[in-house]
C-alpha cells in the first residue's frame, strides 16, 4: 500500500497556503499520496478568485510580502504556486478535498473553485481516508 498523508487546512493565510504547497509537492514527489480536506476559512483558498495575505503584517508589507515570494518562485520555473499544485494533482498524487458541510454554511459554490478540485466530501469521509494515512497533520 503507498504512504498517505492527510492534512486539514482551515485556515486562508499565505503561510498557510505556501505550507499546504510546499509539503504537498515534496510529498507528491516522494511518490505519497497527499490528501488535503478544507474547511472553514481554509475553503477560500480553492476560490480562483481569492488572493491570499500574508497574516500579521501592516497593511502595505501583506501584498508585498507575497509579491515577493512569487517573484522569488519564478526562479524556479514556476508563475504561482497554484502551477505546483496543479503538476501534482495531474500525477494523481495530490487531491484536494473540500468540506462539504462548510461550504453550504458559508454559501461556497463549487463552480467557485479550480477545476482541478475533487468532488466535495463531508467530514465522515475524510475521516474514513485518515483510517489508511500514515499522517494526519492540521495546517
Amino acid at each position: 500500500m503507498p504512504k498517505q498523508m492527510n492534512f486539514i487546512v482551515s485556515e486562508n493565510s499565505f503561510e498557510k497556503f505556501g505550507m499546504m504547497v510546499i509539503l504537498g509537492t515534496t510529498g507528491a514527489a516522494m511518490e505519497t499520496q497527499m490528501n488535503f480536506f478544507f474547511t472553514f476559512w481554509g475553503l477560500f483558498l480553492l476560490k480562483r478568485s481569492y488572493n491570499p495575505g500574508v497574516a500579521k503584517m501592516p497593511f502595505p508589507f501583506k501584498k508585498m510580502g507575497g509579491t515577493m515570494f512569487k517573484k522569488m518562485l519564478k526562479g524556479f520555473g514556476y508563475d504561482d504556486m497554484w502551477e505546483m499544485i496543479k503538476d501534482g494533482v495531474e500525477e494523481g498524487k495530490i487531491k484536494l478535498y473540500p468540506c462539504s458541510m462548510t461550504m453550504d454554511l458559508l454559501r461556497i459554490k463549487r463552480k467557485s473553485m479550480h477545476k482541478f478540485v475533487e468532488e466535495p466530501v463531508g467530514a465522515a469521509a475524510f475521516l474514513e481516508m485518515c483510517d489508511n494515512a500514515d499522517s494526519v497533520i492540521s495546517l
